[in-house]
C-alpha cells in the first residue's frame, strides 16, 4: 500500500451494537465523500458468505485458493488463508484509495486505536484496556475520559474525520 491509512477498531461483546454503529459511522462519512473500508471479524467462521450450490461456492470448496466473483457493482473475493491478522489483511487484500479502515473486533489487535461498545443493559465491565488499547467507549452510560453516545454517531464520525481522516483531504 503507497499510503498509510488510518485505521480504528470498534471492539465489544456479541451484540453490543458493534455493526449497526459502524453502519451508521460509514453511511455519514461516505455522504460526505469519504471511502470507507471495513475488516469484520468473524472469528467462529459463521457467517455465510456464499451460496451453497453457486459457481463460486463450487470452486472455493474444490480447493481453489482465491475466487473472485466479478458482478457489475461489486467485486467479491473468497481467499483461503488461516494464518493472519489485520495487518495482513489491510496490506494484502484492502483498496489503496480509503480514507479510513474500521475493524470490527479482533480485540487482541494491537496495531490500532479501539472504542469499545458498552451498552447500559450488558451491565458488564470493560473487556479490553488502555494497556490494551482502549481510546474511548461508545455507550449510552458508562463512564470514561473519551467517551461518544451510541446514539449520536455523528459525533464519532466528527471525531474519526478530525483525529484520523487526513485533514488535506479535499471533498
Amino acid at each position: 500500500m503507497d499510503k498509510k491509512i488510518p485505521v480504528i477498531s470498534i471492539v465489544g461483546i456479541h451484540n453490543s451494537g458493534k455493526t449497526t454503529f459502524i453502519e451508521r459511522i460509514i453511511k455519514i462519512l461516505s455522504e460526505k465523500g469519504y471511502k470507507v473500508g471495513t475488516i469484520k471479524h468473524d472469528p467462529k467462521g459463521k457467517a455465510k458468505t456464499d451460496t451453497p450450490g453457486k459457481d463460486s461456492y463450487r470452486m472455493f470448496n474444490a480447493g481453489a485458493r482465491q475466487v473472485v466473483l466479478a458482478s457489475p457493482k461489486k467485486i467479491t473475493s473468497y481467499i483461503r488463508d488461516d494464518d493472519y491478522d489485520p495487518s495482513d489483511i489491510i496490506e494484502k487484500y484492502m483498496v489503496s484509495d480509503l480514507d479510513i479502515i474500521i475493524i470490527e473486533g479482533f480485540k487482541g489487535y494491537r496495531n490500532t486505536d479501539k472504542f469499545e461498545v458498552i451498552r447500559k443493559e450488558e451491565d458488564r465491565d470493560l473487556v479490553i484496556s488502555e494497556k490494551e488499547g482502549l481510546k474511548g467507549v461508545i455507550t449510552d452510560y458508562y463512564p470514561y475520559p473519551l467517551k461518544f453516545d451510541v446514539n449520536r454517531p455523528e459525533d464519532f464520525a466528527e471525531y474519526i474525520e478530525k483525529h484520523y481522516i487526513k485533514a488535506e483531504k479535499h471533498l
